[in-house]
């Protein structure tokens, strides 16, 4: 049986931490790969010293848009296609350089102004053109159905419209990610749910319901659930996308088996 290797989403862990320091917090701690939203602002050549100083995988970001601003995406926006394939393209350039991460990719806010099968039209073609161009670098795209509590207006948010959208496209590099805390929000029967849509998975990412803190806070019992993981035969990462109920050392306990410290 395989056992299972996490790592840490450093937007939501290690915030304790100015971000240059977060790596090596969690090299410290026990993971041996981090993911993050964007980290364009780092050099590529300056972040994979970094990674490679402390034998750490890049295992996803994001394409790039403004977060901040308000932005989820663009992938399904009317006129924002150009946008859309420079955003893909910088993350593409980027990530080759840095071990070649996972590549989520947004659809963006689809407002009741937006006629939305017109809106997943332009995902499927944008998606379609972002797979071919990420697959000629030996990259992945990762899509992720997000719940309606927490994204009202996102395109999709059960895992079957995301099922639906890798089936239209039909690119091998093309998956979904299994976000335990989305999951469990909008749907619900989570062991279920992980089962179904399995051959359709590449990335799984734990939170806990309700309050998206660690393990071991809320109503999903993870030791069962890390069990039918390991049956599944799952041999890629888990990522820790959750914010942490204390300072993050305090709340990595449920680790310990999977070889994570904290104090």
């Amino acid at each position: 049986m395989p056992m299972l290797k996490f790592d840490p989403n450093l937007r939501w862990l290690f915030t304790e931490l100015p971000m240059p320091e977060r790596y090596q917090a969690a090299a410290r701690a026990g993971f041996k790969g981090v993911e993050i939203a964007f980290p364009y602002e780092t050099p590529a050549a300056e972040l994979g010293r970094v990674l490679s100083d402390l034998d750490l995988s890049l295992v996803q970001v994001l394409a790039p848009f403004d977060w901040d601003g308000g932005e989820r995406g663009m992938a399904a926006l009317p006129g924002r296609q150009a946008d859309f394939r420079r955003s893909m393209e910088t993350a593409i350039e980027y990530g080759g350089r840095v071990g070649k991460p996972m590549i989520h990719v947004m659809p963006g806010n689809i407002g009741p102004e937006l006629d939305r099968k017109a809106c997943m039209d332009n995902f499927l073609e944008n998606i379609a053109w972002a797979a071919d161009t990420a697959a000629a670098a030996g990259m992945t795209l990762i899509l992720e159905p997000c719940c309606e509590a927490r994204f009202p207006q996102f395109l999709y948010h059960r895992l079957s419209e995301g099922a639906d959208v890798i089936r239209a496209v039909g690119r091998e590099n093309v998956k979904l990610c299994f976000d335990t805390y989305h999951v469990q929000m909008e749907e619900g029967g989570i062991t279920a749910r992980l089962q179904e849509f399995f051959p359709y998975i590449g990335h799984i990412q734990i939170g806990n319901v309700p309050g998206r803190h660690e393990p071991g806070t809320g109503e999903i019992h993870f030791p069962y659930l890390f069990e039918q993981i390991e049956k599944l035969g799952w041999d890629r990462w888990i990522g820790c996308e959750y914010t942490p109920s204390g300072h993050t050392l305090d709340t990595l306990g449920w680790g310990r088996p999977f070889g994570i410290k904290g104090r």
